[in-house]
């Protein structure tokens, strides 16, 4: 077993733990009071237009939207002029390590732009890591890109082992109230990271 699947396989351990005692009437009371944050719906919003409905980006928008500090205007205004050709590329490589090392680490670390960047591309398949949930999965000591790819993997166990409280979480967000939440287009993974952002990053005043 290597690093990361040894990591991951820690990390799942905490995915059971946080989970192991949700009834559905807590999942149906977490996920109704979430949709009554303006902050979280407005995003919610911009997720569903971007993620999947595929509209034009303005990396400008997404950086404010997804809340990444510090990101200089001219890097990610050459997003906005070569987005098309680096989409194919995540496409056809989806090897995050390397477009991390060829477009995001010029002048500074954008490791969390990389990560929601290839979510946004690949949303079933990367989760947009962001530092609220790398601490609370214990691994805030780690490099941001390594983590993203240990909890890709940790999902993904927690997953496969646990498809019934994943089922059981769809049927309850399949009621019209949640609506906004478009399950019926969202994968286990993207399920599964969007309870933690609205657990612990939304808390965190990050997105």
């Amino acid at each position: 077993m290597n690093y990361i699947d040894s990591k991951a396989s820690e990390v799942k351990k905490q995915i059971e733990t946080d989970i192991a005692t949700i009834t559905p009437m807590d999942i149906d009371n977490f996920f109704t009071e979430a949709l009554k944050d303006n902050r979280a719906m407005s995003f919610i919003s911009y997720y569903n237009k971007t993620v999947l409905d595929k509209e034009n980006i303005n990396f400008g928008e997404f950086k404010q939207k997804w809340a990444i500090q510090g990101m200089k205007k001219h890097i990610y205004k050459d997003f906005d002029n070569n987005f098309e050709e680096r989409k194919r590329e995540i496409i056809r490589e989806k090897d995050i390590i390397s477009f991390y090392n060829k477009y995001c680490r010029e002048e500074r670390n954008e490791a969390a732009f990389c990560c929601k960047l290839f979510h946004t591309v690949l949303p079933n398949e990367f989760p947009p890591l962001d530092n609220p949930i790398k601490n609370h999965l214990n691994l805030q000591r780690l490099d941001f890109i390594e983590s993203l790819l240990i909890v890709k993997k940790a999902y993904e166990l927690f997953i496969r082992d646990n498809l019934d409280r994943i089922q059981v979480i769809r049927d309850i967000l399949s009621q019209p109230k949640f609506k906004p939440i478009r399950i019926n287009e969202l994968s286990n993974l993207r399920l599964l990271d969007m309870y933690y952002w609205l657990k612990v990053s939304r808390k965190n005043n990050q997105v």
